[in-house]
């Protein structure tokens, strides 16, 4: 069953280009997975009142456009599936005459808060968001991303030399989970990239698999490397790897 909402692409989520950043798209569609379980009655309350939450294992987003200032889309989600600790949930971006923007798959974990490991998903939670036991047998898990860890790099690769960035989690970094919220990671690894680079083009596709939390106060480095027009990036914190990620880019 799909869970749907408009929203207004603020000033203050735009870029040079004057559309939407793809950390914003990343935020809507985090905002509706948050929203459509409240609508269920599986709200922050009730993930504190029972000592466990979704935490967010993996993204693949295809961006086909990204939308303007001033243009309000409407986002769609669904849980396609569920089997044991995981969910596999999708996302749609619709501009307003209709046309596909973005979509995206998701893998999520149901962890208890206290021990910090993954748990069952209980049987009220499969009720409430109307998923079946049947749809186990269709749920996607995402195919693990390398990301700047795992290049090898290839005879002839257009490569520049890897980028490094540290970073330190702050007040505004953490969420109801206690950790680092998803999107800095990405924040982060947009950040080391250079500026005649990030501006000049648009990102087709993203691709991030989160690995170990952050917590307040935790050190980070972010380390970049830029393939042709695909950016590899790795997060790391002390001898962890944290984050991977992999974004495809076009021209502007």
């Amino acid at each position: 069953m799909n869970f749907s909402r408009s929203y207004f692409v603020h000033y203050y989520e735009v870029g040079p280009s004057r559309r939407l950043s793809p950390v914003a798209l990343l935020g809507y569609l985090e905002d509706i997975a948050i929203l459509h379980s409240e609508a269920r009655e599986l709200g922050l309350d009730y993930y504190e009142a029972n000592r466990c939450g979704w935490m967010l294992v993996k993204w693949e987003a295809a961006l086909h456009a990204l939308p303007r200032f001033g243009e309000t889309v409407t986002v769609s989600t669904r849980i396609n599936g569920m089997k044991s600790f995981l969910a596999d949930r999708e996302f749609s971006v619709f501009a307003a005459d209709g046309s596909l923007l973005a979509e995206a798959r998701s893998n999520w974990i149901l962890v208890d808060t206290v021990k910090r490991r993954p748990m069952r998903i209980p049987r009220e939670q499969w009720e409430r968001f109307g998923v079946s036991e049947v749809s186990a047998s269709r749920c996607v898990t995402i195919a693990d991303v390398a990301g700047a860890s795992g290049y090898a790099g290839g005879e002839g690769d257009p490569v520049q030399v890897p980028q490094e960035r540290s970073f330190k989690a702050s007040n505004g970094d953490i969420d109801t989970n206690l950790h680092v919220n998803n999107l800095c990671f990405i924040e982060w690894a947009l950040d080391t990239l250079p500026e005649d680079y990030l501006f000049a083009r648009e990102p087709t596709r993203l691709r991030v698999q989160y690995r170990k939390e952050l917590a307040h106060g935790a050190e980070a480095r972010v380390s970049t490397v830029v393939q042709g027009d695909r950016t590899l990036h790795a997060v790391t914190s002390g001898d962890s790897e944290c984050c991977s990620i992999e974004i495809d880019w076009k021209r502007a």
